[in-house]
């Protein structure tokens, strides 16, 4: 049994401290001994009061990210919003999207007192009567700060808040390592916070009091006189270190032991600390890690600088790891002087502290200060205070510990063992294309993580492999709405100067359009007329495409077909390209290979439109024709079709009544209507050129398609009656999905598609593209994928898409790229903007052991603030101003009066209006914002009614709002029940409100 086997990793981990907010700046503050509290930069109130230590971006917060409206924001406290972020941050520096991996996440977690609610939010009337008491406790009281993560985040593990003062984020870690060795979870999160919601937080210092008067922390110092209050905020990932050995991540320190106990009635009070409870704590959390004293080479204190609490504290820790002079040395720090004392989360942060300096192979210094007095007996010869940092040398055990004490005697202590670097296996060569994805869930921060990461590919992070790049970005990122994803070439440097220039390109780039969750997807099949040239040649690539290229071949050729094989080497000048009897049996192949290697990949078509021989194809993949019968049909129809008279076909930029006008008196036919103003003429090839001869002489510009025959004109009579005598012998079924029709241009029917007469007259009929194309929009598709290089069948659809004004056009993409593209390449940045549409694409990114350290979440930073009404709290000193917003949060205008209901319609709607825009904030609202998407809850529906019939003397139900959710809907229907209600019903509520009896 090794010292892992029921060890807990750190995975990951998340700060806010004074003077820092991310780890990297934290551990570069410790090293150099900076302290980050008000006292040492000289600053104290104006009246000459103390200032406390206080974060970063305790007013800001990302409501969008976390799915909140603004109001809902600015009513929740500050620590549920800071930590909801850090735990964001934490679960990306793990690498871990929970989401995806399917592992049960269990949350831990402790914080500071509500004094935001009382001060802020409970003083302020109108928030109070927009949301409900109820609404307001679930965003406020410490009972939900472990739950609303989980329900924020999707978290199904154990969520719990604790709550043991100081002690509070130690203890939780101690909670998470059981639930984790209990198997409850597969990931925790643990740590803790404090928030002082205040810009510059006071405290009083005095004399003999717990403060230092002098606003500076000097833990084991001579002369030390108190600790200063500070918010900080920390959380640790975890997971069983176990786990690890299987490819599931990288530790930065294992946890190798952890007790928890309490001082119980052994001391003088409740609050006093206890040397014997302390004690016992440090030597339980020894046992359990099966390490003796001498292994622990460094110790991270609750040091907070008090006279009594660093004197019991140093001689618990003497009685139990001062083991004799033989013993070696043990270093003792604590992270308060730099920071202060952060409450709740003192003890986690003083782990990430830790876990840091075995990480990075670093003693961290005792901060020192002026005014330091010599340093404290430390109760044992083997102790020392390292002033400056060093590397952990042989003389100290690379092991360690944390301690974290509570007002009223809950007692922490965690024992850490380093982690052993993993080395990142060598990448297996490999030809394919790489894909980078970016999401975010707004415009702007998609963007600025673009920025943030070209900036940092410009930076020291551009020496890691770009394999570690793309992996951290793939799995190690949660899948958001606004996304933007592109394929890179296989030669390294290649890559990465492509890399760069899509993220330049998309910090610029305009606002991306929200992913549609499970994205539909139309597909486009050619007919002939496309360049196959080439086309297959990324089977060396994929060989499971070239398995399907194959086997579909071969049923070609059982079929009685031509030989396919190596059509993908045929050069663009081949005859056989011009060879119906070749050329339809190579689409159908083509084709359906490429719709199974899509479907392997995660898209799956809701809705296909084939042209001309493409319909066959998709009949095939829908499932009307089994795949040997299906080649055996297309094979037919192209050998019979290829003994038709010499024909020709030609594009004129005509209507269909225009072309057939231009026809006239010739014997050409209407071939296929592609668009409003593209219509397809065929005959014999002196009549076709006659039709050329007409265009030029009305200033047409007319295109040649390239086909040997006039498909679908009256040369393909034969053919059709041949092709539908040939279907009569094959069994039939109604199609499984979607298929549009050429010939109606409408959705295939079972009893089209099983009648061997539709098929025989779509051949020779007309092919409705246009009205195939609008068919296909109608199903508002999110993405249009057309199975082909170039544009010849998708700029229909982008023409039509404009012309109908759509709100929310199709992405519409070519799946093989301009012609003469790699086919590799073209089809994973196909496949890469189908993702960013949203569709659930799955890429071939390999895992990485060491995810590389990439910038941060860009979190928005808009200012959701209640300003505080001074004096709220009983005996307080009214606090300073918040500082101003970065952003201010619109005010919705005033709620209407109580006779409101007596006013016009439009009055009636101004007032609604403005009670839903008090309850949710943010932009104005508009008619189509719907109650349940602007993030309303049942709660809030209760509370929003209430204010509603109240003020205008309604009778709107719970029902109404469910089946009018949106607020143009909601408005219509209180005006219908005011416009219902009697004249007596109205004085009875106006008496009822006005007490008349």
């Amino acid at each position: 049994m090794t010292e892992l086997d029921n060890a807990v990793a750190v995975v990951g981990l998340a700060l806010r401290a004074p003077g820092a907010s991310d780890p990297e700046t934290f551990l570069a503050r410790l090293a150099g001994g900076e302290v980050s509290l008000p006292a040492a930069r000289g600053e104290r109130t104006a009246n000459g009061s103390l200032l406390s230590g206080q974060i970063d971006r305790f007013a800001e917060f990302d409501a969008e990210l976390f799915g909140m409206a603004p109001a809902h924001a600015a009513l929740t406290d500050p620590q549920h919003r800071v930590i909801a972020e850090l735990v964001w941050e934490a679960m990306e520096d793990a690498c871990l999207d929970t989401q995806r991996a399917g592992d049960r996440v269990g949350v831990f977690v402790g914080g500071g007192p509500d004094i935001y609610l009382h001060r802020n939010v409970l003083p302020d009337q109108r928030t109070v009567r927009a949301h409900g008491t109820e609404q307001i406790m679930l965003g406020n009281s410490r009972d939900f700060l472990a739950t609303a993560l989980s329900y924020r985040l999707g978290f199904t593990g154990p969520s719990m808040t604790v709550q043991t003062a100081c002690s509070t984020s130690l203890v939780a870690v101690h909670q998470a390592v059981r639930s984790l060795l209990t198997y409850e979870c597969d990931v925790a999160l643990a740590g803790g916070i404090t928030v002082f919601p205040v810009e510059r937080p006071e405290h009083e210092g005095p004399e003999g009091g717990i403060y230092a008067p002098d606003g500076r922390c000097r833990s084991f110092t001579q002369g030390s006189r108190g600790t200063v209050p500070s918010s900080g905020a920390g959380i640790v990932v975890l997971r069983r270190s176990a786990d690890l050995a299987d490819g599931a991540g990288r530790a930065r320190a294992h946890i190798v032991g952890s007790a928890v106990n309490n001082d119980g009635a052994d001391r003088m009070g409740m609050t006093a600390p206890s040397p014997r409870g302390q004690a016992d704590v440090l030597r339980e959390a020894l046992e359990v890690s099966g390490l003796s004293p001498a292994d622990i080479g460094y110790i991270e204190a609750h040091g907070t600088g008090t006279v009594l609490g660093d004197q019991v504290e140093l001689a618990a820790l003497a009685e139990v790891y001062g083991t004799g002079t033989a013993a070696p040395r043990c270093a003792i720090g604590t992270v308060k002087p730099n920071i202060g004392h952060t409450d709740s989360a003192a003890g986690v942060l003083g782990l990430i502290k830790t876990v840091l300096a075995l990480q990075h192979d670093t003693l961290l210094p005792v901060a020192g200060q002026p005014g330091d007095g010599p340093d404290a007996d430390l109760g044992a010869a083997r102790f020392f205070l390292p002033r400056k940092p060093a590397t952990w040398s042989a003389e100290v055990p690379r092991r360690a510990a944390v301690s974290s004490f509570g007002f009223g005697g809950t007692n922490a202590h965690v024992i850490l063992a380093p982690a052993d670097p993993v080395p990142e296996p060598a990448a297996a060569p490999d030809d394919r294309p790489r894909v980078a994805a970016l999401s975010a869930a707004t415009p702007q921060a998609l963007r600025d993580k673009a920025k943030d990461l070209a900036d940092w590919l410009d930076g020291p992070g551009a020496r890691s492999a770009l394999p570690g790049v793309l992996g951290t970005l793939w799995h190690g990122r949660r899948r958001l709405a606004r996304r933007s994803a592109v394929a890179l070439p296989t030669d390294p440097a290649a890559a990465r100067e492509q890399l760069r220039q899509w993220l330049l390109e998309t910090a610029k780039g305009a606002d991306a359009p929200a992913a549609v969750a499970d994205a539909p997807v139309a597909v486009m099949l050619p007919g002939q007329g496309t360049r196959l040239a080439g086309t297959g040649a990324s089977a060396a690539e994929d060989p499971r495409f070239g398995e399907d290229l194959a086997r579909l071949s071969a049923a070609v050729l059982r079929a009685g077909g031509p030989d396919l094989r190596g059509f993908e080497t045929w050069e663009g000048d081949d005859p056989r390209l011009l060879d119906t009897s070749v050329m339809q049996p190579l689409l159908f192949v083509v084709g359906l290979a490429h719709l199974w290697r899509l479907e392997r990949r995660g898209v799956r078509p809701r809705a296909l439109l084939g042209h001309s021989v493409g319909e066959l194809t998709a009949a095939a993949y829908a499932g009307v024709f089994g795949v040997e019968d299906a080649a055996a049909a297309v094979v037919r129809r192209g050998a019979l079709m290829s003994r038709a008279p010499a024909g020709a076909m030609l594009a004129v930029p005509l209507d269909e009544d225009a072309a057939r006008d231009l026809a006239a008196g010739l014997p050409a036919d209407v071939c296929g209507v592609n668009g409003p103003d593209t219509t397809v003429l065929g005959g014999d090839p002196d009549t076709v050129a006659e039709l050329e001869r007409r265009c030029a002489g009305r200033g047409l510009s007319a295109q040649r398609l390239e086909t040997a025959h006039a498909f679908h004109s009256r040369a393909m009579d034969e053919a059709a009656a041949g092709f539908g005598e040939f279907l009569a012998t094959l069994p039939l079924s109604a199609p499984r999905l979607t298929v549009i029709s050429n010939r109606t241009g409408a959705e295939l029917t079972a009893e089209q598609a099983t009648d061997p007469a539709y098929w025989a007259g779509q051949l020779r009929g007309t092919v409705r593209l246009a009205d195939g194309i609008r068919t296909l929009l109608a199903g508002r598709p999110a993405a249009v994928v057309g199975i082909h290089g170039g544009r010849a069948l998708t700029n229909p659809v982008r023409h039509t898409a404009r012309l109908l004004g759509l709100a929310h056009p199709p992405t519409i993409i070519e799946l093989l790229g301009r012609s003469g593209a790699d086919e590799a390449l073209a089809h994973e940045d196909a496949l890469a903007r189908l993702w960013a549409a949203g569709c659930p694409v799955e890429f071939d990114v390999p895992h990485v052991t060491s995810p590389v350290p990439l910038p941060r979440y860009p979190f928005a930073a808009t200012r959701h603030w209640i300003e505080a009404t001074p004096g709220a709290l009983p005996h307080e000193r009214p606090a300073a101003a918040a500082a101003p917003a970065h952003e201010p949060v619109p005010q919705p205008a005033p709620a209407a009066p109580a006779d409101a209901a007596e006013e016009p319609a439009g009055d009636l709607a101004v007032a609604i209006t403005a009670i839903w825009q008090e309850a949710f904030g943010g932009e104005p609202l508009q008619p189509s914002d719907n109650f349940f998407t602007l993030g309303g809850t049942s709660l809030q529906a209760a509370q929003l009614l209430t204010v509603v019939n109240d003020t205008l003397l309604l009778g709107v139900a719970l029902g109404d709002l469910y089946e009018h959710s949106d607020l143009g809907a909601f408005i219509s229907r209180a005006e219908e029940l005011a416009g219902a209600r009697d004249d007596a019903e109205l004085l009875r509520l106006l008496d009822e409100i006005e007490g008349t009896p």
